[in-house]
């Protein structure tokens, strides 16, 4: 892109000889013979560079540089370099300009190669963005409105990258002009609610291999509620941590990346099969460079406090969510249509396309997505928490006639469905759910209905609408429990309290028949993997627990013994910890 070049001086003869050379150089050049003209020439136009005599009559160099820095560069936050040219070594103006930040002098008569090099290499030297306001690193949508006359209509969208009190920077598709004036509306969400201000359009850097300008924007008048939620936002993004955005913006290159070349290869193939089998041929090396980032990401924030995490997540989510959003169980996650985000719909989610033989979603980039959530190492342990308790029901039920077995937060009730349409309830049993959400009740029921009345023909169940947290004070649900061979709660601990989940355990331990097991499900504080994925962005945050801290809840329940209390333990199942209180 051409560089302009404003050179100014009293001298025709200098003006025209100096143009001439400079655009010979393929440079673009505009003269003013005075600094009123050069005032003028500077409001209408950018320029990368300033080439100024000293003396001249009526505004001198020094003054028309001192007028320029007032009324322009500090305006606009922006630094032009400055080249001064004088015909004397020592000049009280030449230490004038210098503390005007002028570092480049040139003493007549100089070599035109002298020249030429000064000015390529004030030209090669970024221009320095005067901050008169601290910036930080934030993210934010923001529409466009050119109000000047002469470019009515011209609308943009950008992404706001650094913010001050003073104005911002801007990256967009659309190359604006110059000092235009617009009208701009500022996505804070989550945060805040949209803000619209006018602003000044001061500077545009184009980036011509990617397409992209990067403009900045000063604000001008801003109302009294705005600028308070503008300055609310910038304290709460002071504190950025540079590693954490700097990973934070490589996880959306490679998420966008990844993206278009899926999306790339569907405009080609639209047949299922050839998606799937695209997908298959590189999901591992893609699942361990996504691993990567999101495992780095906790890392870098697992210590925050509560305040820096907040801010952390939410600049997280603003770069992330609308990629992670393009996966169905990632929306179902956060948007949270039951009201949490592990809900019965979501347990189908995870033990429908576990694995590698199906994919849910029509573009290869949404099947990919699905994939990895319902892959993570945690949701993998869904499944392997399923049929542990499948063999845990068959295993009371041979030991024991009539068994009587409750699910506590029972969900879809996966294990007891597989088990009755692979005909293994052979003997008498009662089974009992207990959930929240009634429309997990009702998809249970849905599901027996299927089944054919031979394979169920031994089962008698019931279905409680419920909190288990009534269990504490109410008395007749607890009697409808009473002298269960095996109680169990696979979901629900998650999200429970340390004092909640030990006066529940109480509860539960006191509804045990003799020789009867309790068995306590709840995530565990020493696998972590993947929270940056699930829970900092997604919003599926869990209550984690320490074996110490759930054995913790036995320890006000009389007449246990100690050999009767043990964590199971089985293969690739380790995200979760299983209690197993046994009633002697």
């Amino acid at each position: 892109m051409q560089k302009n070049i404003l050179v100014i001086d009293d001298e025709q003869i200098v003006l025209k000889s100096i143009k001439k050379f400079l655009e010979g150089h393929g440079y673009g050049v505009e003269i003013a013979q005075s600094g009123a003209e050069a005032l003028e020439k500077i409001q209408k136009e950018k320029f990368d560079l300033i080439i100024s005599d000293v003396r001249m009559p009526g505004m001198s160099g020094v003054e028309t540089l001192k007028e320029i820095r007032e009324k322009y560069q500090e305006q606009n936050n922006i630094k032009i370099p400055t080249i001064i040219i004088t015909g004397y070594s020592s000049d009280e103006a030449q230490d004038q300009a210098a503390d005007l930040g002028v570092v480049d002098f040139l003493y007549k008569p100089f070599e035109l190669e002298e020249f030429y090099k000064t000015v390529k290499r004030n030209l090669e030297t970024k221009p320095v963005y005067r901050r008169a306001h601290p910036r930080v690193t934030v993210s934010f949508l923001a529409d466009i409105n050119i109000k000047d006359s002469s470019y009515v209509g011209l609308k943009a969208d950008g992404e706001i990258l650094n913010l001050s009190e003073g104005g911002f920077c801007l990256a967009t598709k659309t190359q604006l002009p110059i000092n235009s004036y617009t009208r701009i509306k500022i996505d804070f969400s989550p945060i805040k609610a949209p803000i619209e201000v006018d602003a000044l359009v001061v500077w545009v850097d184009p980036k011509e291999e990617k397409n992209i300008f990067y403009c900045g924007f000063k604000f001008l008048e801003i109302e009294e509620d705005q600028d308070g939620i503008l300055k609310e936002i910038l304290i709460k993004y002071l504190f950025l941590d540079e590693r954490f955005v700097s990973l934070t913006k490589d996880t959306e290159i490679h998420l966008q990346n990844l993206k278009n070349k899926l999306d790339g290869f569907d405009k080609k193939n639209s047949e299922e099969q050839k998606r799937v089998d695209f997908i298959r041929k590189d999901k591992d090396a893609v699942f361990s460079v996504l691993d990567k980032y999101f495992n780095n990401a906790w890392v870098l924030i697992k210590n925050f406090d509560r305040h820096k995490h907040a801010i952390h997540q939410a600049y997280y989510r603003q770069k992330l969510l609308r990629l992670f959003l393009c996966a169905e169980t990632n929306r179902h996650v956060v948007e949270k249509p039951l009201g949490y985000p592990g809900d019965y719909n979501m347990m189908n989610y995870i033990l429908n396309y576990y694995g590698d033989n199906k994919y849910l979603g029509e573009p290869s980039f949404e099947k990919l997505l699905n994939n990895y959530t319902c892959n993570i190492p945690i949701c993998s342990s869904n499944v392997k928490r399923k049929d542990f308790f499948k063999e845990k029901i068959l295993e009371t039920m041979n030991k024991k006639d009539n068994a009587k077995i409750a699910s506590f937060g029972s969900g879809p009730a996966r294990e007891l469905i597989e088990l009755l349409k692979e005909g293994k309830i052979a003997k008498p049993l009662t089974f009992k759910c207990l959930d929240l959400e009634q429309k997990a009740l009702d998809y249970v029921k849905s599901e027996m209905g299927k089944i054919d009345s031979k394979k169920k023909s031994m089962l008698t169940i019931a279905y409680i609408h419920r909190d288990i947290v009534a269990l504490i004070r109410d008395s007749n649900l607890r009697e409808e429990f009473k002298e269960c061979d095996l109680i169990y709660a696979s979901g629900l601990f998650d999200y429970l309290k340390l004092n909640t989940a030990s006066r529940l355990t109480k509860e539960l331990y006191g509804l045990l028949a003799k020789d009867g097991e309790l068995i306590i499900c709840n995530a565990d504080t020493n696998y972590a993997s993947h929270r940056a994925y699930y829970e900092f962005l997604g919003g599926w945050v869990l209550v984690y627990k320490t074996k110490e801290e759930m054995l913790g809840w036995v320890k006000n329940i009389d007449g246990i013994d100690n050999t009767n209390i043990k964590f199971e333990e089985f293969k690739d199942g380790n995200h979760y910890l299983f209690l197993n209180i046994k009633k002697g």
